[in-house]
């Protein structure tokens, strides 16, 4: 099987935060122009909308800071979606790191204990949802 690219893997990535989306009662909606936001999450029982940035890990960029953005990844297979300044405070360990005096920060799978910290942004789990999609049929 080839490797997939980056834009595949975005597009799978999106077509999973949507899964999870639908889920939680929000409708999608793509941007014509991006500017640092590749999806609107919005509930329209809520009333609730979430400009989302999508990434493959947690990250922290200092362009999204103070824009009201949201990171929205995946870790062990559950999404999370979490304000970027939150991560930002959750991450200050980071920011004294080169990476993050050059403007971003990135990290790999997370800790047990990023993993309780970020409990509350926990989105859901797509493969889940699609099991359970499927039964119903």
């Amino acid at each position: 099987m080839p490797k997939l690219s980056s834009q595949a893997i975005e597009v799978i990535n999106r077509n999973a935060l949507v899964t999870v989306a639908l889920n939680q009662g929000y409708n999608a909606y793509l941007p014509v122009y991006d500017h640092g936001i590749d999806l609107i999450l919005h509930n329209e029982a809520t009333g609730d909308t979430k400009l989302i940035q999508l990434k493959s890990r947690w990250t922290i960029d200092r362009k999204y800071l103070g824009r009201d953005i949201w990171i929205a990844f995946p870790d062990r297979g559950e999404w999370y979606v979490a304000p970027h300044d939150e991560l930002v405070r959750m991450g200050e360990r980071y920011t004294s790191s080169q990476s993050w005096a050059r403007g971003t920060y990135h990290k790999g799978s997370l800790s047990k204990a990023d993993r309780e910290e970020l409990a509350p942004y926990g989105f859901g789990n797509p493969a889940a949802i699609n099991e359970e999609a499927a039964q119903e049929m």
